[in-house]
């Protein structure tokens, strides 16, 4: 538990030492992609910049360490036993039985050497837990590496302590247990990461390190904190990164962490600040992990623009079945600004379109990403007289089909890597609220999407209104960014693309910065407007 914030964690004290190093996660489940996973059984799917669909770990390694992740950083028993089965039909092994050894820990070990080439230090994560029967392969090609590198491999384990408070006593069997499990795999952990949630008393490392035969400087504490970006820093107090360096007799660079934890401290004690409340009109129920980016969009934006950040998440499908216009809009009156997030399938959108209708004649900061901008394009399309708009995804025989498919694309029957998925570039207009938020004229966004806006019937009855067309993807002038004129709207803007997977604590996407700090202005001209009353 704790395994992708760890090593993100890890990484980015490694990373300030002037050392390059690259994350991978080694995933033991047999889809090769993230892309068709549900969002309510394994949280978001994380959007790379050369159009991997992966785990929402690497999402972590990024917005931690500050890296740039890749299908390399990610590898599925899918994957790789994909790989070797087109392999042995193209005939390369030929003839021979092929097997899980060497076969499939070999390709598992060529990855992370391939990896090694260009950086210091390879971090590794292997999902699920010890003593799954699918992380098998993976922890034999890793004892293999460890036999012939011995010097050069760190074995970590992450594990928790109990503390039962029926009995008020730590219980450490489930990890003396797990580090058996490792030691029955031929790994003895080197360093053991003691999840809890609350202090561990000595006497209690004292016995692991006993029990485990792992020196008492490697047992560390890894509590609860109230934020994943405190954990560097509980590892940096803890010394953590001082113990990798000197295992690998790395150079002990200086390391400054000051301004990162001014940062983090901003982030955790906000209570003080001036609140803003975000409404987030979504479809799925885990809403913390499969809008996790958006999620830390959000809040990234809040430390910048200096206020606390409440996220209000409302359910898409209740609102499709309130039929009461006033009890609907109710709902929308405690919000300061609103976001409908990306998202497939039908489920839902109309409770979206009429959320979109409410803030744009409330005059409520909205913001629409992906699928967000579709249901705002048909809202306005209903808006202005094409009463049956809809998008081809959700009535395929519509009369005004406002978002369609590209031509090409119509026949496509599989699900996975079929969209348009990646960085791509966009020019903004210069006369445009998304230029002042973006202050340049080419940005390059990630998408991950199937139909498009359908420029065609967009004509003049929506520019008289204020709509208007404001990014396109030059090569093939799809358009990317709408929104309404300034005097029709205060802020009410959709991208098609995923900002939120390039935002970071030190650098938030300007978009989510844009829409809190209209927020925070509505908040405050509220308030003057109850004092003048």
């Amino acid at each position: 538990i704790g395994k992708g914030i760890s090593i993100a964690s890890i990484g980015y004290l490694l990373s300030l030492r002037s050392l390059k190093v690259i994350p991978i996660k080694f995933d033991p489940y047999l889809n090769t992609n993230a892309g068709i996973l549900a969002p309510r059984e394994h949280g978001e799917v994380f959007l790379c910049n050369d159009g991997s669909e992966t785990d929402l770990d690497l999402g972590h390694y990024e917005r931690i360490i500050g890296c740039q992740v890749s299908k390399n950083n990610i590898c599925t028993s899918g994957t790789i036993y994909k790989e070797i089965i087109e392999e042995q039909e193209e005939g390369k092994y030929l003839g021979e039985t092929v097997q899980i050894i060497p076969h499939v820990t070999n390709k598992i070990i060529e990855k992370l050497k391939n990896l090694g080439k260009d950086n210091d230090v390879v971090l590794v994560e292997i999902g699920g837990t010890v003593g799954d029967i699918e992380s098998g392969p993976f922890m034999e090609a890793i004892r293999q590496f460890k036999r012939k590198n011995p010097d050069d491999v760190i074995v970590a384990l992450c594990a928790p302590i109990l503390w039962v408070p029926t009995i008020k006593e730590f219980k450490t069997k489930p990890l003396q247990q797990a580090v058996q499990t490792m030691q029955s795999c031929g790994l003895q952990p080197e360093v053991l990461l003691c999840r809890a949630e609350k202090e561990i008393p000595s006497k209690i490392l004292d016995k692991i390190s006993a029990l485990t035969n792992v020196p008492k400087d490697a047992v560390f504490e890894a509590l609860d904190v109230k934020s994943i970006y405190q954990v560097p820093i509980e590892f940096y107090n803890r010394h953590v990164d001082d113990l990798i360096i000197d295992k690998f007799h790395l150079p002990r660079n200086g390391l400054r962490i000051h301004k990162y934890k001014d940062l983090v401290e901003k982030y955790v004690n906000c209570d003080d600040l001036t609140s803003v409340k975000i409404g987030i009109l979504g479809k799925y129920d885990n809403c913390d992990e499969a809008y996790l980016s958006l999620k830390e969009a959000v809040f990234h934006a809040g430390v910048a623009a200096n206020v606390k950040v409440e996220i209000e998440w409302i359910s898409a499908q209740e609102i499709e079945q309130i039929k009461d216009h006033k009890a609907f809009c109710k709902i929308f009156d405690s919000i300061d600004g609103l976001i409908v997030p990306g998202g497939f399938d039908s489920k839902g959108i109309e409770g979206k379109i009429k959320g979109i209708s409410c803030v744009r004649n409330k005059k409520i900061p909205f913001l629409g990403i992906c699928l967000g901008l579709q249901c705002a394009v048909i809202e306005f399309a209903r808006y202005v007289g094409l009463e049956t708009a809809n998008s081809q995804e959700f009535d395929p025989d519509t009369k005004y089909p406002v978002v369609h498919f590209i031509a090409g694309q119509e026949k496509l029957k599989k699900k996975s890597s079929n969209m348009r998925l990646g960085a791509f570039d966009c020019d903004i207009s210069k006369d445009s609220l998304a230029f002042d938020l973006y202050k340049k004229k080419t940005i390059s966004e990630r998408h991950r999407h199937r139909y498009e806006v359908n420029d065609l019937l967009i004509d003049e009855k929506f520019y008289k209104e204020g709509f208007r067309i404001t990014g396109r993807y030059l090569e093939s002038n799809l358009v990317e960014i709408i929104e309404l004129d300034r005097d029709k709207h205060p802020y009410f803007i959709a991208t098609q693309a995923h900002p939120e997977f390039k935002s970071r604590l030190t650098a938030p996407s300007p978009l989510f910065l844009g829409l809190i700090e209209a927020a925070k202005n509505k908040k405050f001209a509220n308030k003057e407007e109850e004092i003048d009353k």
